[in-house]
């Protein structure tokens, strides 16, 4: 019998969590629902009063890896540990460090989020890159990207999701090649574009070189 004392969010937050379990990893929307409520040891129609469909599950899913990936990178951005180093490498450095976490943490969310591709979650994703960005742009010294940084941006970001996933599906090499990877290519990237572009020439600076 499911535990009555679970107030509603808890409950709401452990049928998440039953349902992220169940997808190991993968498709939330491959799991059924009544795989769920089993599971949770509900009944279907407890399911479905905190989330009237399936696709209100995926979208509390996404909601809540976007969350806890913000947070995640907002700590690492903006107050960053006693002790860890706060020049904008550092930050950036931290900053993909909690990154990697998260989606080691949380593939199934991690992996929602990366499907997002139309409606709320669509939405969601969205709202997440561009919070993404200005704690980029924070960690890197820029109030606003001009067209180099914009151009860097896009392009690293879309391999950092392209790598994290190749990791998931592909685990034996390991997070700390996923994390050099990502270092290096931001390194060149930066040093490739920094003679067409003075703002990205500063960053240089202030990062005392290029990362590698």
């Amino acid at each position: 019998m499911p535990d009555r004392r679970l107030s509603p969010a808890a409950r709401r937050a452990h049928l998440l969590d039953t349902a992220v379990r169940l997808a190991a990893g993968g498709d939330l929307l491959a799991v059924s629902v009544a795989d769920i409520a089993a599971a949770a040891d509900v009944s279907e129609g407890l399911l479905y009063h905190y989330f009237p469909s399936k696709q209100a599950l995926l979208e509390a899913a996404v909601q809540r890896a976007a969350d806890q990936l913000l947070a995640d990178l907002t700590t690492a951005v903006l107050a960053p540990a006693a002790g860890s180093d706060p020049s904008p490498l550092g930050r950036l450095s931290a900053a993909l460090d909690a990154y990697l976490d998260r989606v080691q943490a949380d593939p199934t969310g991690w992996r929602a989020l990366l499907a997002a591709t139309s409606g709320e979650p669509a939405r969601i994703a969205a709202e997440l890159d561009a919070a993404t960005v200005g704690l980029l742009c924070h960690a890197l010294g820029v109030d606003k990207p001009g067209p180099g940084l914009r151009l860097l941006q896009a392009g690293w970001l879309a391999l950092e999701r392209a790598a994290c996933l190749s990791w998931l599906d592909n685990p034996a090499l390991g997070r700390d090649a996923v994390r050099e990877l990502l270092l290096a290519v931001f390194g060149s990237s930066l040093a490739a574009l920094a003679p067409h572009d003075e703002q990205l020439r500063g960053v240089i600076d202030r990062l005392g070189g290029a990362p590698g």
